[in-house]
């Protein structure tokens, strides 16, 4: 038989510790019924405070996360169980660069969330393809540090930022995995338990101690290691690179751009004091932002478009006339004149043609006929008319030329 899963006990209850069965969850994890209502699918991956598993909701067929929490001693369980009663407060917190927290539940003396489903890229497999463009960077980095400011905002803090926890959906990023989120005032206060992932975790969680600005040195080593490939910090083990976060001196690459080296320099410096007081600051201080701090100051946006250069202003009355009519009434004129001239010429043989066709005909008929005084008389008044006719036609053409 699988563990019975149950909803944690009412706050005002006060949730009782159970030794966790780790031997049983990994007998049982997998049988429907395990976590009522879900079926776990597969392993997403895990860590030093819990295992990640993609699971479905069997009422309406849709995946989510569920994260089941590593917590052995009674002691810190009991502390763990009391924060989880605020994880209704994380459901509250509605941002599309955090995933969602659905529920929280005890099974077999595990604690565990249901998370959504935000896809099986990571932030940690994008780094592991090769470096980032500045541009992505600029791109993922903004989104991720409005995911965490809406925490932020509620009195919510992570704790455990690092790039396994942000989730990649094409360009959109999601911070999730609230597995050492923890409802705190705004003053420092003790963690009752656990570290932070050592590559990722603020110097003065090596005190217990912790508050908002543990959250923005992880998010400085995580934009550290976008742009150079790698965290700031190393070591042969754990406590090599620990020590390096609590007295390490900080080192750049010669080709980092200096806007960036003094970001990272604030965000990564060992006394929270010293660091951007809140998100809304680094976010002002990337390249896309308003910051003094960059050197360069914001990416200028483009000016005003330049206005259009003004019309040409209209001709002069005395140019257009200079320009058109001149051409215009010399072609007239002249045309005029070619005109007369071939009239003149070509008029005066027309009619003679005419005359002589018109004699032609008649002086036949005369012939035929009898020459009588009458057809004497009237032909030589017919050529008399037709010499002062001609006469006539060339004064005429003689005075148009």
């Amino acid at each position: 038989m699988s563990p019975e899963s149950k909803p944690l006990p009412p706050e005002n209850a006060g949730p009782e510790p159970q030794s966790a069965d780790w031997e049983g969850f990994y007998r049982n994890y997998k049988k429907p019924g395990f976590i009522a209502g879900y079926e776990i699918l597969q392993k997403l991956g895990g860590g030093v405070f819990g295992i990640v598993f993609k699971a479905k909701k069997q009422s309406i067929n849709k995946a989510y996360a569920i994260k089941f929490l590593k917590v052995d001693d009674p002691g810190i369980q009991k502390q763990v169980l009391s924060e989880l009663e605020t994880v209704g407060l994380f459901a509250q917190v509605d941002h599309p660069n955090l995933v969602s927290i659905e529920d929280k539940g005890l099974v077999g003396g595990i604690p565990y969330i249901i998370m959504g489903y935000a896809g099986d890229e990571t932030l940690k497999s994008r780094l592991q393809e090769g470096p980032m463009s500045e541009v992505e960077v600029i791109a993922l980095f903004s989104q991720i540090c409005k995911g965490v400011k809406a925490l932020h905002d509620h009195s919510l803090v992570h704790f455990d930022l690092k790039p396994a926890n942000i989730f990649l959906k094409g360009d959109v990023a999601r911070v999730g995995d609230y597995g050492l989120s923890k409802l705190v005032s705004e003053t420092r206060v003790s963690l009752s338990f656990g570290r932070g992932t050592p590559y990722y975790m603020a110097p003065e969680m090596l005190k217990r101690k912790g508050d908002f600005r543990s959250d923005i040195y992880s998010l400085g080593i995580i934009l550290y290691e976008c742009l150079c490939g790698e965290p700031p910090f190393k070591g042969e083990n754990e406590w090599e690179v620990l020590k390096g976060h609590e007295t390490g001196e900080l080192h750049f690459p010669n080709s980092l751009d200096p806007h960036w080296k003094s970001l990272l320099g604030r965000m990564l410096a060992k006394e929270p004091e010293d660091r951007p007081q809140d998100l809304g600051e680094v976010l002002s201080c990337l390249p896309c932002g308003n910051s003094p701090l960059l050197g360069s100051g914001p990416v200028a946006s483009p000016g005003p478009a330049a206005p259009p250069l003004p019309p040409s202003p209209p001709p002069l009355a005395g140019q257009q006339l200079a320009t058109q009519d001149r051409p215009r009434r010399t072609g007239t004129v002249l045309g005029i004149l070619f005109r007369s001239f071939l009239l003149s010429i070509v008029l005066p043989f027309r009619i003679v043609g005419f005359t002589l066709a018109a004699f032609v005909k008649h002086f036949s008929r005369l012939i035929r006929g009898t020459f009588s005084a009458l057809g004497v008389v009237a032909v030589i008044g017919f050529w008399i008319l037709v010499v002062l006719l001609l006469m006539q036609v060339f004064l005429v053409g003689f005075s148009i030329f």
